[in-house]
Formats: C-alpha cells, sequence, structure tokens
C-alpha cells in the first residue's frame, strides 16, 4: 500500500491517506484552487515527512483510513 497527502490552502491542512483511501479515489483527478494530492510515496513515513514539509500549521492523518 502507498500513502498520499492532501495539501489544503484555505485550511492550512495536510493530512496523510493510504492511496486506497474512499476520498482519495473520488477526489484523485479534481482540479482545485484550494489543494492538491501529492504524488505517491511508498512509505507512511515519506508521506508524514512530506505533509510537514509543506509548511501548513495543521499535520494529521486521515480520520477515515488510518485509524
Amino acid at each position: 500500500m502507498s500513502y498520499v497527502v492532501y495539501v489544503n490552502h484555505p485550511t492550512s491542512k495536510a493530512r496523510v491517506h493510504n492511496s486506497i483511501c474512499i476520498y482519495y479515489i473520488k477526489r484523485k483527478d479534481e482540479k482545485t484552487y484550494n489543494g492538491y494530492w501529492s504524488k505517491p510515496f511508498e512509505s507512511f513515513d515519506e508521506a508524514w515527512s512530506y505533509a510537514n514539509e509543506t509548511g501548513k500549521a495543521h499535520i494529521d492523518t486521515c480520520s477515515v483510513c488510518i485509524k
């Protein structure tokens, strides 16, 4: 399984999701000015590191796919 990060600009959030998360599957191709999906990462640690590097104020995991 791989991991992705959704970065939301207006809310200053970066959330780590797994690549089979329903939110990612349904929204990965959306074009939006609010944010973007990162490339897939092989490990959770890589995705978490990327989320921290975004500089967003709120870094967390998806409450649906990662518990």
